[in-house]
């Protein structure tokens, strides 16, 4: 699998730049990172960092400049690509640390990158991000189990630090026809067969995150502390395998490669 990350600006720079530095005491800590120096091997943040496993206990993480730059927008994409199709078996979850974005989209594409579509949107405000009434995957059923919704639950601010992870929920879009603990797998597996809209929402080869505006602390942005506001993210599970049959439930892996940092996916 290849992992593609681009920014807007750049990656977690050089300490040098001291503009770039990150806060060390602000008055909202949750929004406050370690200091990120790409020159230093324990402080820098590659995208390597997003797959590794923490075995050490200490939690390691990728990272973004901060949003010096506001009010111009604060962009990065995430791709993962696995140059094979693909079908999710359980909840996409992606880690972030300090603080969730307050926009951003999940898409997908079915044929290697060359089209994209929106899998799931998420905001603060739906309405005002991406014109959508704000829904749950609790609200659908067996006739709209595969509409794209756009979901706040992830994106306001709640004030815990153990608010970390985004989800795009497949355990309950499956439960829409396995039952709510998953016990008639069957079910879904004939539904799976018989109606290919069904088996082709769930399938893909590629996914991407579109970051679009990172988390602002439950307040506006606040121009004087522009060096609160970045997006860093410890890690991403997908869950897939080639085919959805019963007890094949494979973790898909990431294995990382850095592109040019200024490239945009």
């Amino acid at each position: 699998m290849l992992l593609l990350v681009s920014v807007f600006l750049f990656h977690c720079v050089l300490n040098s730049l001291g503009q770039y530095d990150i806060c060390k005491s602000l008055e909202n800590p949750y929004l406050c990172s370690d200091e990120c120096d790409a020159s230093t091997p324990d402080l820098a943040h590659p995208p390597q960092l997003m797959q590794d496993r923490e075995r050490t206990g200490l939690i390691t993480y990728w990272q973004t400049v901060t949003w010096s730059r506001f009010p111009d927008p604060l962009l990065a994409n995430i791709t993962l690509s696995w140059d094979k199709s693909l079908e999710v078996t359980d909840d996409i979850e992606i880690t972030f640390e300090y603080g969730r974005p307050t926009i951003m989209v999940l898409e997908k594409s079915m044929d290697k990158g060359r089209t994209w579509q929106p899998y799931q949107f998420y905001a603060d405000d739906c309405m005002e991000a991406f014109g959508m009434q704000p829904k749950r995957v609790e609200n659908l059923s067996a006739t709209n189990v595969t509409r794209v919704i756009c979901t706040e639950q992830y994106s306001r601010w709640v004030g815990s630090k153990n608010e970390k992870i985004v989800r795009f929920e497949v355990r309950d879009r499956f439960g829409i026809f396995a039952g709510p603990r998953l016990q008639n797998m069957d079910n879904l597996y004939t539904r799976m067969e018989s109606l290919k809209g069904l088996r082709d929402f769930f399938t893909f080869t590629d996914l991407k995150l579109r970051l679009l505006r990172p988390a602002l602390g439950g307040t506006y942005v606040q121009r004087d502390n522009l060096l609160k506001y970045f997006y860093a993210i410890s890690n991403i599970e997908v869950f897939a395998s080639h085919f959805l049959l019963q007890n094949d439930f494979g973790n898909v892996r990431l294995s990382a490669q850095q592109p040019a940092a200024q490239e945009l996916a």
